[in-house]
């Protein structure tokens, strides 16, 4: 390997390791939850047990005034993912 080829190679290595640390720092700032666990409420704050002994914690008084808007997109994305799950067993069945 060249000289000019193991400069290239370590540049690619760097911008792999620079977007790793910035995909890090934006999951630090988030998180996804797949399946909860275990839910239970104690001293007005729902608890919400997931991956890994992992937990959220709400206020109930804030979750009570969101409620609305939670369930209302909460049911809309629901909506969207079965119709998609639809059009791709009808397009399986097609090629039956």
């Amino acid at each position: 390997m060249t000289q000019k080829e193991k400069i290239k190679d370590l540049e690619k290595q760097l911008e792999v390791a620079k977007r790793h640390t910035k995909e890090q720092q934006k999951m630090q700032s988030w998180y996804y939850v797949h399946e909860t666990y275990r839910l239970h409420c104690n001293d007005g704050e729902l608890y919400i047990s997931h991956d890994d002994n992992k937990c959220v914690v709400f206020n109930v008084e804030q979750l009570y005034k969101d409620l609305p808007f939670i369930v209302t997109q909460v049911v809309k994305e629901q909506q969207k993912m079965q119709s998609w799950y639809l059009d791709n067993l009808k397009e399986s069945l097609k090629e039956i």
